[in-house]
């Protein structure tokens, strides 16, 4: 069994697509602390004018840091509304915009109490969106040690899961100590290319946004 392992992302971009869809079973990272620089809460966009802007979810900020991310509260509903409208008036001239927009319109239709509830329903849109059907599990539900950090954390939790082979993504080479990974348990990289698509009203390719971004200008069945 294939594992990869990531914290969730608001509307996320298609690598953490990519390697979710080359694995059997996605641990999502639940009890970790939100950082502020990464895409749990938030995720860039395009603007109307073609500029990339993140679209930030408000929330808690009292002891975040020593709260895990599954625990984290919305503080202001407004947030649903402004991102619609956003998204409305960047992506309203895409080719497929009639195609993804009243997916989203359901989507911020409704009211999350917690950070984790608006980013997994988005996750799982845009797993469906791009039809992948890998198995999701969360950190909170896993027997591990919780004193781990980094790489010692990765292969409990790969252990915990039961799964012989973990899938990283290539960011990870960093810290990651392959000499951990021995015997029965194997390590992969998910080397990703990201692809260059017609991107509406931007003058020049901008990469690494929403998976979204790329719904709107190629449709569902441009990944099909």
């Amino acid at each position: 069994m294939i594992l990869s392992i990531h914290q969730p992302s608001y509307f996320p971009w298609l690598g953490l697509l990519h390697k979710v869809a080359n694995s059997d079973v996605y641990l999502v990272m639940d009890e970790v602390q939100l950082t502020d620089s990464a895409c749990q809460h938030r995720n860039l966009f395009l603007s109307a004018d073609g500029k990339a802007k993140h679209l930030t979810i408000p929330f808690n900020r009292k002891n975040y840091l020593r709260r895990p991310f599954k625990d984290l509260e919305i503080i202001d509903q407004s947030w649903r509304v402004s991102h619609l409208n956003f998204i409305k008036n960047g992506y309203r001239k895409h080719q497929y915009y009639d195609e993804i927009f009243p997916i989203l319109d359901d989507f911020f239709a409704c009211e999350y109490p917690l950070l984790i509830d608006a980013v997994m329903a988005s996750m799982r849109i845009s797993l469906s969106l791009f039809d992948v059907k890998t198995q999701l599990v969360y950190q909170s539900n896993m027997d591990y040690d919780k004193t781990l950090r980094r790489g010692d954390l990765v292969v409990s939790l790969v252990r915990a899961t039961g799964a012989s082979c973990y899938l990283s993504g290539t960011g990870a080479k960093a810290y990651l100590d392959e000499s951990l990974f021995v015997g029965e348990l194997s390590l992969q990289y998910d080397y990703f290319v990201h692809p260059v698509y017609p991107q509406g009203n931007a003058s020049d390719f901008i990469s690494g946004l929403s998976c979204l971004d790329a719904l709107f200008n190629l449709g569902i069945e441009g990944f099909s």
